[in-house]
């Protein structure tokens, strides 16, 4: 009985867990299905109570609006992931970066005007990927802190060099392509202030928690799929499994053995253990 009691709370439990993930998939789709009808609306037919036309929604304003939440959104797969990024995957984040790449480069070039990109700066730049790259490079954390090395020191120290050089000569010269002048250290604080909370306070408080949920989540289901395809269990038990001898007839099965004295002190047996005076 508590054997079942236990598989029928865990298959319980399971099902929850399913529903609440259909739940989730349902408001997913009828949120990007949403979303389509107002972005159709505002370009293709005007809707002026939308906002949404080639002026005040371009590709810098998108940017602006749903990197950062796409990236907390992808962050629990990251998380979930024991595995290093496949060859093919590599190549297709290679691949998108290359071509957003290109899109920037027209943007200003040709330019593109529904982009959005001509006028923004290095500084409106940093803004925009400073905490998105920081919350992206969550599952990497770990990883560089076990395997760093003194040339990784080097890589950054150096990288850190040139980015000075950039800001000075952003100020003094000034280059007017960063969009340094004029950010005083108020402004630098906002830059930077949460990309670097993120890998010194969130990471190390969030991330055990985190990975315990889908550890957890993920035994679940591993153990809900083993119950499924289990045979199910006889209501008695069975005895052992006797084949005939050569001359037809089967063997004689020895008596089981009488009962001990631990079982005669289960919760079905306490009352006729002491009726019956045992100690």
């Amino acid at each position: 009985m508590d054997a079942q009691r236990h598989l029928s709370g865990r298959a319980a439990e399971t099902h929850r867990h399913l529903s609440s993930r259909d739940r989730a998939g349902v408001l997913v789709t009828a949120a990007v299905v949403a979303l389509v009808v107002i972005v159709y609306g505002g370009y293709g037919g005007h809707w002026l109570w939308t906002g949404i036309n080639i002026h005040t929604a371009s590709l810098w304003e998108w940017l602006k609006l749903l990197l950062l939440p796409v990236v907390f959104a992808l962050l629990p797969l990251s998380l979930g992931s024991r595995r290093r990024l496949q060859r093919r995957a590599r190549s297709l984040v290679l691949a998108g970066g290359a071509l957003f790449l290109g899109v920037v480069l027209a943007g200003y070039l040709v330019p593109w005007a529904w982009t959005g990109f001509v006028g923004n700066r290095l500084w409106e730049w940093l803004n925009l990927i400073a905490l998105p790259v920081a919350v992206a490079l969550v599952p990497a954390y770990g990883g560089l802190r076990s395997s760093w090395s003194r040339r990784d020191s080097m890589i950054v120290l150096a990288g850190a060099l040139v980015f000075a050089v950039i800001v000075v000569c952003g100020y003094v010269v000034p280059w007017r392509w960063t969009g340094f002048t004029g950010n005083t250290l108020w402004d630098w604080l906002h830059l930077v202030l949460l990309p670097l909370l993120v890998p010194i306070v969130v990471v190390p408080v969030l991330t055990p928690k985190a990975v315990k949920h889908i550890e957890v989540v993920g035994d679940s289901d591993s153990n809900a799929t083993a119950d499924r395809g289990a045979p199910p269990a006889a209501s008695g038990q069975a005895g052992p499994l006797v084949a005939p001898d050569a001359a037809g007839s089967l063997p004689t099965v020895p008596p089981a053995p009488p009962p001990t004295f631990a079982q005669d002190l289960r919760p079905g047996n306490a009352g006729e253990a002491e009726a019956g005076g045992e100690p």
